[in-house]
């Protein structure tokens, strides 16, 4: 993917920030259809299906946190749109980075995310999610101000 989040020391998965986002995405966006985490037992990821997609009929997050304060929000869909919101350390861009679509494999640039606590960032992520679909542009992922 590009990144170097295995790479640096990011901290444990955090299963109550996990279950933070969770709560919010349930509660303030309705083309979320199903959550879930990736394990029963000691949980890394919690996974966010999507109603509606920006190319495809619907996508899916991948959304980590850690003990840390650090996070990644990882969007798929199978028409191949594919980016990723991220804080964690970097040496060449910010901390708080975007990897763009259509394959979040390249280099990142600075994400317009400026919040830290789980539920704004989270509420932010659907937003620019929510705009992209809307609009049919994934221009929109990234805006000059923050949501």
């Amino acid at each position: 993917m590009g990144d170097d989040w295995e790479r640096v020391e990011t901290g444990a998965p955090d299963l109550q920030r996990l279950q933070t986002a969770r709560t919010v995405a349930e509660e303030y966006e309705p083309l979320v259809v199903e959550t879930g985490f990736d394990s029963p037992v000691g949980p890394q990821t919690l996974q966010l299906s999507m109603d509606a997609g920006i190319r495809a009929e619907g996508g899916r997050f991948d959304v980590t946190w850690t003990d840390r304060g650090y996070y990644k929000y990882h969007y798929t869909e199978i028409e191949g749109v594919d980016y990723r919101y991220d804080r964690h350390p970097r040496a060449d861009v910010p901390e708080k980075h975007f990897h763009e679509p259509p394959d979040a494999g390249h280099d990142a640039v600075p994400s317009c995310i400026e919040v830290e606590v789980v539920p704004l960032v989270t509420l932010a992520v659907l937003q620019l999610w929510r705009d992209a679909v809307e609009s049919g542009d994934p221009g929109r992922l990234q805006q000059p101000d923050s949501p």
